[in-house]
C-alpha cells in the first residue's frame, strides 16, 4: 500500500510541475500553462490559450514567429 501511495504522489508531483511551466501564446501574448492547444513549426512547439489562436497560427505561422 505504501508503494502505491508513493507512486501516486510522484505522478501527482510531475503533473503539477508540468502545469506550472508557462508558455507564451505567439498569437495573443497570453501566458499558457496547460498545453491542450499546441502546434509544431520548424521543429519548435508553440502553445496557445485557445483553439482560435491555434487556428490563426496554423493558417500562417511565419506571421507569428521571429
Amino acid at each position: 500500500m505504501e508503494n502505491k501511495i508513493k507512486s501516486f504522489v510522484k505522478k501527482l508531483s510531475g503533473a503539477i510541475k508540468s502545469q506550472e511551466q508557462s508558455h507564451k501564446d505567439p498569437v495573443c501574448g497570453m501566458d499558457v500553462k496547460i498545453d491542450l492547444n499546441k502546434s509544431e513549426y520548424q521543429g519548435k512547439t508553440y502553445y496557445f490559450c485557445s483553439s482560435h489562436c491555434k487556428k490563426q497560427f496554423d493558417s500562417n505561422p511565419a506571421n507569428f514567429v521571429n
